[in-house]
Order: structure tokens, then C-alpha cells, then sequence
């Protein structure tokens, strides 16, 4: 039976530590939706009720932004954090290794500049960013109805 080192000992503890990240970047993600989407729903409703569709038609493209804007807050957070743990030499390289990595279109040289303990990193932040996207995905849908509304209204008017 092999003896466990302290090699493998904080490989175990980084990989707990990427699955915390990993909850928390969740529980963020869902936090900014849930506000972004709240908003959305009582403005949008109200914008609707007084019959201002132009302004609809605005509101909606700012909440897609929003959207936009809390995948970007993850990344610049998270490339903070990489700085912060060495993950990359200077902030522009860190965006772009995290960024890489968090939208999964990270190639092979991302990955391989990465210390080799960090490795795991990118499997970690791609499957958290996979759920996220996924998540915006269906609130995107959930604005595109309302918005689908006014559309409908507008063609009649």
C-alpha cells in the first residue's frame, strides 16, 4: 500500500478548494440573476402596462447586457483571484487564461501555462461556467417571452 505524501495531500486540498470556488461562483451567478431578472420582470411589466413599447425594446437589450455584464464580473473576479494564487503573471494574462477557460473556447497554450497544480482549474471552471451560461440561457428565454409580448402588441397596434 503506498504511503500518502504531502504532495498529495494539497493537491487534495486545492481541488476542495477549486469545489468551493466552484459553489460560491454558482451561488454568485445565481444571485446576480435572480436580481437581474426581478428588475427586469417589474419594469418590464410596468413598461408594458403603460403601453411604452420603444422603451420595452430598450429595457430589453439593457437586460441583456446585464447578463453579459455578470459573466464578465465572474471573469475579472476570478482573474483577481488567479493573480492573487499566482495562476498568472500579470492581470491582462490572467483575463486571458481565465476568460479562455471560463467561456470553454480555452486552447491547449492556455491551459499549459498554467503552474501544473492549477491544472485542474480548468476542468473545475469550465464545467461551473457551463452550468452559468446555461442558467443565463434560460433567463434570456424568460426575458425573450416578455419581450415576445410586446412584439405581438406592437404588430397589432
Amino acid at each position: 500500500m503506498k504511503a500518502i505524501s504531502i504532495h498529495d495531500l494539497s493537491a487534495f486540498g486545492l481541488l476542495m478548494g477549486f469545489i468551493v470556488v466552484f459553489i460560491v461562483l454558482i451561488v454568485y451567478h445565481g444571485l446576480c440573476l435572480w436580481g437581474a431578472q426581478a428588475i427586469y420582470h417589474r419594469h418590464a411589466n410596468t413598461l408594458i402596462a403603460r403601453k411604452q413599447y420603444i422603451r420595452m425594446e430598450i429595457f430589453f437589450f439593457m437586460g441583456l447586457s446585464a447578463l453579459a455584464l455578470i459573466h464578465l464580473s465572474e471573469i475579472g473576479i476570478l482573474s483577481i483571484l488567479g493573480l492573487w494564487h499566482g495562476v498568472a503573471s500579470s492581470i491582462d494574462h490572467a483575463i486571458v487564461v481565465i476568460g479562455g477557460i471560463y467561456t470553454t473556447i480555452g486552447s491547449e497554450q492556455a491551459v499549459a501555462s498554467l503552474p501544473g497544480r492549477y491544472r485542474i482549474l480548468a476542468v473545475v471552471l469550465s464545467m461551473s461556467s457551463l452550468f452559468c451560461f446555461a442558467w443565463s440561457t434560460a433567463v434570456m428565454m424568460d426575458m425573450m417571452r416578455t419581450y415576445q409580448k410586446v412584439r405581438s402588441i406592437d404588430a397589432v397596434v
